[in-house]
């Protein structure tokens, strides 16, 4: 039998589960294999990236976006450890990822050798896959096994592999073409259904809380909700499962959601959880209610608040049955209660983005973007301020695609998201929305987005300081501190890696600037200066934040001897009543 390189034999493997692109950055103790990828470069991309932690950000939003899994590699050492934070981004949102980290040569190891880092115990708690390759022979069906352990348990597969290991010669056994795992959905008990339907008809005001579990399952849910008349509030991760424009749709639920959402989930009396384990269970019925759970882990079912009845199943499935087993409603008091709550929330969202004032109000940006933005536009958005204002005021529908950072919740994840985006998607227009501070994160990698020639539109909500920090500061009731920014002209850095770049300092101006990027061949940023001031208040204040924003007033009159420059009266009012 014909002998191969062992690092072939891994890269021949990766050919067999259909992955076309790895994410990250060549050094000795990885260089083999980057090597045998060379050698493959015209059916696996091998993207190199300027920092490993984007290369673990990108493979992760990468599988968000297209369900394949993602795949990132690094040198041992400084280079895994910086793969961290991606890496702890795919297990929390449960996506499928396959890490190869490089390990100093079996000969010297264990002997505190130059970068030896035990790997497998630094990844312990990341990965539902986690081997140290010690026979080269092994080598590609340790691949193939972690692959379709990522795939099946949804999350993080690693390998680490000494240097010398993919040098070495193996036998030439050639496997059959993969099949990517998909899961057996589990037998929907007709019984819970039946007893689900009962509950379900007999509620005066149901409400419907969805999460990603239900993006396979878009129009059956708007369907069942129709059909019903129930009104549908979604986890932060799901927002574009069900157009923000239709008239049963209130938004998303928690502190960046909406006012409306908060107070019809308060006034329910019967809850549907589908596809979600949303974890703020301060903004869940805070009284005695009847609850029908879905999920297909049956683990989750009774995990955040008591279910009356676990339907353990398919989102799809479960919801199909519902459909035909509850009764028709033409008419529901409670549904049209919230639609007029929900058309004064709107048009409140309406008068903030009218504002032509300088400095520029975040909102009027988002009004901006929404202009310019495609019917498939991707958005990729980063975690701060940016989160709230695009969640708040940017509308998607069915053909959108809203990629954050969900339970990890990292700053520094649009600009990555961005480039798997493109990557993924190279006909869909992908705008990204940072604020200064997430995007100083990693904006060493705008760099390379410019060197694949990934088109993208990059906004910077530019006000020089952490801003949700400062906020989160206030609603604690503690004084601002540490939270200035230096001033960067991120539109010339943009220009000097080879972009495009237009800095935003007048109302005036932004038309123009998003206009040209939206016609722009290259990678843009659009660098707005916005008001420093402008509060992004949650949907509704409640009564711990209205005593924490006191109490920081109290302190900024008492300890700084000055007055801090809080949102109007009336947009304040408008949230806590």
């Amino acid at each position: 039998m014909s002998k191969i390189k062992a690092s072939t034999a891994l890269v021949n493997t990766l050919k067999n589960w259909d992955i076309n692109h790895v994410y990250g950055i060549p050094g000795d103790s990885i260089d083999t294999v980057v090597d045998a990828l060379r050698a493959e470069q015209e059916t696996i991309q091998f993207i190199h990236v300027r920092h490993e932690e984007v290369a673990t950000l990108a493979a992760s939003s990468y599988s968000k976006l297209t369900g394949k899994i993602g795949v990132a590699l690094s040198i041992g050492g400084p280079g895994a450890i910086h793969m961290l934070n991606g890496m702890y981004d795919a297990k929390m949102d449960s996506v499928p990822m396959l890490v190869l980290g490089g390990q100093v040569p079996t000969s010297v190891a264990n002997t505190k050798y130059f970068q030896e880092v035990d790997l497998p115990t630094l990844f312990a708690d990341v990965a539902v896959y986690n081997k140290l390759i010690e026979d080269a022979e092994t080598l590609p069906d340790l691949v193939d096994e972690a692959i379709r352990t990522a795939y099946e348990k949804k999350g993080v597969a690693v390998l680490t592999i000494p240097n010398n290991i993919p040098l070495m010669e193996i036998k030439n056994t050639v496997k059959p073409k993969q099949k990517v795992f998909h899961q057996t959905n589990p037998e929907i008990a007709t019984e819970t259904i039946a007893r689900a339907a009962q509950l379900i008809n007999d509620a005066k005001n149901p409400i419907i809380l969805a999460g990603v579990g239900t993006k396979h399952a878009k129009e059956t849910l708007i369907q069942f909700s129709e059909h019903t008349k129930m009104p549908v509030i979604i986890s932060l991760p799901a927002k574009g499962i069900m157009p923000d424009v239709h008239p049963n749709f209130l938004g998303n639920l928690g502190k960046i959601g909406t006012k409306p959402a908060y107070e019809a989930m308060q006034e329910a009396d019967l809850l549907l959880m589908i596809g979600n384990d949303y974890p703020y269970t301060d903004y869940l019925p805070q009284h005695d209610v009847t609850c029908i759970q879905i999920d297909i882990d049956a683990a989750k079912i009774g995990h955040r608040f008591p279910a009356t009845v676990g339907i353990i199943g398919d989102a799809k499935e479960a919801l199909t049955a519902l459909i035909e087993t509850t009764d028709y409603i033409a008419k529901r008091e409670f549904l049209e209660a919230s639609q007029e709550n929900m058309a004064n929330w709107w048009k409140w969202l309406r008068e903030d983005q009218a504002k032509t004032s300088t400095p520029i109000a975040p909102e009027a940006v988002m009004a901006n973007i929404q202009k310019i933005a495609e019917k498939d536009a991707i958005f990729s958005i980063d975690v701060g301020t940016s989160t709230v204002w695009s969640t708040r005021y940017l509308q998607l529908d069915h053909h959108n695609d809203f990629l954050i950072s969900a339970w990890l919740g990292t700053m520094g994840c649009a600009l990555p998201g961005a480039i798997a985006a493109k990557q993924a998607f190279p006909n869909r227009q992908v705008i990204a929305l940072a604020g200064d501070g997430g995007f100083s994160m990693v904006m060493q990698d705008f760099v390379t987005a410019v060197h694949y020639k990934l088109p993208m539109i990059i906004v910077v909500l530019n006000n020089k300081e952490l801003s949700f920090i400062k906020y989160e500061q206030q609603s604690a009731g503690e004084l601002n501190y540490a939270i200035d920014l230096p001033d960067i002209n991120y539109a010339e850095f943009a220009k000097s890696c080879g972009g495009l770049g237009f800095r935003v300092e007048d109302f005036s101006e932004l038309d123009i600037a998003f206009e040209a990027a939206r016609k722009a061949d290259r990678p843009v940023i659009i660098d707005v200066v916005v008001d420093k001031n402008a509060a992004p208040l949650p949907g509704k204040i409640v009564m711990d934040e209205a005593l924490g924003y006191t109490k920081f007033e109290i302190r900024s009159v008492l300890e700084d001897h000055r007055f801090s420059k809080m949102p109007p009266l009336k947009t304040i009012i408008r949230r806590f009543f």
